[in-house]
């Protein structure tokens, strides 16, 4: 019988995750499931490594952690052919693919690309020799699939999209906050986004614009805010539940992105699952969600004149909005529905 394993660089606490999403306070997380549902031993390198020698730290300048290349030493050292090790992503992967491509009996291995497609990115696959060693490459957009394909001549059935997910379960319809008096635009993250666009269309509208504009996983750059933030444009973080009221208080979702191959997607299918309509610009990364799902509007990058025209004639149209918000929450359970997505990866996994 085949032992699964799931291997990831950060550590997360998915027991206080678990805790948070039984007591409706946060939204639930793919890994702990996918644990239970494969029989799967998780490991974390942040949490689990062994201490790092000189040559994992070396070898973490071109990709990975110290703590990732030494947890990848002591899979290789402890797994064989009868083992199936998922990677969430590829700093936690490409180390494990150069030290499985070294094991006398390897393993069977799958990698999530968030970003691969970047100089670092690239080096580190070739270096690796990645492609020799991963069975599978999984990403939730096709543009990091067709890079594999062309940068590491992967064919084409070693690759997976795996569209991206969310808990429905959380992110659902809902009243407005009561007392509400003016229209609201709301707009969602901090990785590739493009707040100046979203300023200069809506500059002077008798709107309020609210950002929620943190990640842990991405820095604030300096194309993301205008220099001026305007009088009807308020950025700051907030709570779980906090963040399922702004998409229920929104009038309007607005996907606000720079020219990217990877982000964006995650507050585009929360504005879906929370039946507002969607505006979005079409970016590479989101190439995948933009059709065939109804429930968006799309504009192109920089574009601010067409993004206030979009949300102006959903602000304007009512009725119009309500149809396309219900065209888009009608795709949500067919396409990102949570309990799907780990059933999916799963039998995918159990293919290899």
């Amino acid at each position: 019988m085949p032992r699964y394993h799931i291997a990831m660089t950060n550590a997360k606490d998915f027991d206080e995750t678990e805790r948070l999403a039984a007591e409706g306070l946060g939204p639930r997380y793919a890994v702990p499931p996918m644990v239970r549902r494969l029989g799967a031993t998780l490991y974390q390198a942040n949490r689990d490594a062994p201490a790092p020698l000189l040559g994992d730290r070396l070898r973490s300048r071109l990709v990975g952690s110290p703590k990732s290349w030494s947890l990848a030493r002591t899979l290789a050292a402890r797994l064989g052919s009868d083992d199936v090790v998922y990677c969430l992503d590829a700093d936690m992967g490409l180390p494990l693919a150069g030290a499985f491509r070294r094991a006398a009996s390897r393993p069977k291995q799958a990698v999530f690309l968030h970003n691969l497609d970047r100089p670092r990115g690239r080096l580190a696959a070739k270096l690796v020799r990645a492609a020799d060693t991963v069975n599978l490459f999984c990403s939730c957009c096709s543009s990091q699939l067709e890079f594999v394909q062309e940068w590491l001549k992967v064919s084409p059935d070693r690759t997976f999209l795996l569209r991206e997910h969310l808990d429905n379960r959380f992110f659902t319809p809902g009243p407005p906050t009561p007392g509400k008096t003016r229209p609201v635009v709301a707009s969602v993250g901090l990785e590739r986004r493009d707040y100046v666009t979203l300023a200069a269309a809506t500059r002077n509208l008798d709107i309020e614009v609210r950002v929620a504009a943190w990640s842990a996983f991405a820095r604030k750059q300096s194309k993301t805010f205008p220099a001026e933030i305007p009088a009807n444009m308020i950025i700051r973080s907030y709570q779980p539940k906090e963040l399922v009221q702004l998409y229920r208080d929104a009038n309007v979702v607005v996907v606000s992105m720079l020219p990217n191959k990877y982000a964006g997607i995650t507050t585009l299918i929360e504005g879906l699952a929370c039946r507002r309509p969607v505006v979005a610009t079409r970016t590479r990364g989101l190439v995948d969600y933009l059709t065939p799902p109804g429930g968006i509007s799309v504009v192109e990058p920089g574009d601010s004149a067409a993004m206030r025209a979009a949300i102006v004639r959903l602000l304007e149209h009512p009725e119009e909005a309500l149809a396309q918000a219900q065209t888009g929450y009608e795709s949500v359970e067919r396409l990102y529905d949570f309990d799907r997505y780990i059933e999916t990866i799963a039998s995918r996994l159990e293919s290899l």
